[in-house]
């Protein structure tokens, strides 16, 4: 722990020592948090291009609390979190020429009622989770650091950046786990100019990831089984037992292109590839790899963005498609102490395909601005699992619109924004083919499904104050409530609260 902590000092320590700017910190705030700054991000996926981002340095940091209740939500994920932050990032222009930037965080989190899911990262992991039937709390500590440079040259932006997140969760209650995630990711590209407006770029990524998941139970009155899922409320039953201990051995990698006006004022085109692939790993069990999955996901963005200083206009259309094809080894086991591999089986497929339509219209006078953005997204959910025959299919469509103020005083800023989301489930089946009985497992796959193809309205509220308590030195609070109400009479609500220094 201290470790983690003499790092983050060290961080920000670093950022207050550097990152100044003649620019009054109000003014650098606004700039930041302006709609049409933050409208199109995809092409800052090159580091290269991160040279362009800003034209301010800024460093902020903060710390905060967050806190959730879920009546409703996927039952692997729990019901609800209770979470404390601290959080630095820093975008620092040393000259003309070169740019650092950065962000640091640590948590100390608790996942309230998991159930189904002993493993970490399920949205990364997921289906080859470790289960019982018990389930609880569970509390973790995460931290990252997050750091880029990029350097201009005369027609040609390169740039780097390399990001760390490690994650421990655990509970002190049976069933106890014991996780630990390591997720590596680094990036390199370039970008180059065409002309005096615009730049086209490319950027590669590589990923590393591992998990380990230990399992253990101390009461004398016995423990339940421990299930390895495979899909869709199925699970290995060679597996199924006392098998407690199991390693996933990850890697990923990427490409993307970019074609953007460097002041963000205009057309902008980006497109990119990601594949990801892990094994689960029994490490008690002679090692045997259980099981696989291999994800594809596909990725574009196009949007126009027209900046004056009197208005702002733009629209954007983005695409979303995922493959995860999930494939389990099969084993002659005619003894106890040796298993071979005679096959294998791709029975897990989840596709993923969506598409969001985006519109913005802005005032960016910083005395008093305020804005607009509506979107519509159509999402397509396909999860299929094979023999037995097990299917879920969701379709959604998901409109939205967000309002947003600020106002600019002498040594004040004030911003307020407001959004209302709604949701309806164009078409949602689930098909159990072998379902005969009701028990706990099916219930689960129920209560899930009732999750996925509810329609929702949601309304947020946020607020946030700025002080300018020095030439260059800030203090800031801000909140956020965000409230969701389902068609089967249920409700999540979330809070979101914390203050700092921006410098």
């Amino acid at each position: 722990m201290s470790f983690r902590f003499v790092l983050l000092f060290f961080i920000f320590s670093s950022g207050i020592l550097h990152a100044q700017d003649s620019t009054s910190v109000l003014l650098r705030i606004h700039e930041n948090q302006l709609p049409e700054n933050n409208f199109s991000n995809a092409f800052y996926t090159n580091p290269a291009n991160m040279f362009y981002a800003r034209h301010y340095s800024l460093s902020q940091l903060s710390a905060g609390y967050n806190n959730s209740s879920q009546q409703t939500n996927i039952q692997e994920l729990g019901n609800g979190i209770r979470q404390f932050l601290v959080n630095a990032q820093s975008y620092y222009k040393i000259d003309a020429e070169n740019t650092v930037w950065g962000n640091a965080y640590y948590k100390n989190d608790q996942r309230k009622n998991v159930q189904w899911n002993e493993s970490s990262d399920f949205q990364i992991i997921y289906p080859y989770v470790t289960a019982d039937s018990i389930g609880g709390n569970l509390s973790f500590e995460e931290y990252s650091f997050k750091g880029g440079y990029t350097k201009a040259f005369q027609k040609m932006t390169l740039g780097i950046v390399a990001d760390y997140r490690a994650l421990m969760e655990y509970r002190d209650t049976d069933p106890r786990p014991k996780n630990t995630v390591s997720d590596l990711n680094v990036a390199v590209g370039l970008s180059q100019n065409i002309g005096n407006h615009y730049a086209i770029g490319t950027s590669v990524n590589l990923q590393k990831y591992t998990q380990s998941n230990n399992l253990k139970f101390f009461s004398e009155l016995g423990a339940p089984a421990v299930y390895h899922m495979t899909g869709l409320g199925m699970y290995s039953n060679l597996l199924t037992g006392n098998k407690l201990s199991s390693f996933y051995d990850g890697k990923g990698y990427g490409a993307n292109v970019q074609f953007f006006p460097k002041d963000r004022n205009g057309f902008a085109l980006s497109v990119g590839y990601n594949h990801f692939d892990y094994e689960k790993i029994m490490t008690e069990f002679q090692n045997l790899i259980a099981s696989s999955i291999l994800e594809k996901r596909y990725e574009g963005e196009v949007s126009y963005l027209k900046k004056s200083e009197e208005r702002s206009w733009g629209t954007k259309v983005e695409f979303y498609y995922s493959d995860r094809a999930g494939t389990e080894n099969i084993f002659d086991n005619q003894t106890t102490t040796s298993y071979i591999k005679i096959s294998e089986y791709t029975k897990y497929t989840n596709q993923v395909t969506s598409i969001l339509f985006s519109g913005l219209y802005s005032n960016p006078n910083p005395e008093f601005s305020w804005s607009v953005a509506p979107s519509f997204n159509l999402k397509n959910t396909a999860t299929k699992y094979i023999d037995p025959l097990r299917k879920v299919d969701v379709q959604k469509a998901i409109g939205r619109i967000d309002f947003s103020v600020s106002k600019l005083f002498s040594k004040s800023l004030i911003n307020l924004s407001t959004s209302f989301e709604h949701s309806w489930a164009l078409d949602a089946k689930m098909n159990l083919s072998d379902r005969t009985e009701t028990n706990q497992i099916f219930e689960m796959l129920d209560y899930n499904f009732a999750y996925l193809s509810s329609a929702y309205t949601k309304v947020n509220l946020a607020s946030r104050w700025d002080y300018k308590y020095a030439a260059n030195l800030n203090f800031f609070a801000k909140a956020g409530f965000d409230y969701y109400n389902y068609s089967n009479n249920k409700n999540n609500t979330y809070f979101q609260m914390s203050m700092g220094l921006t410098f």
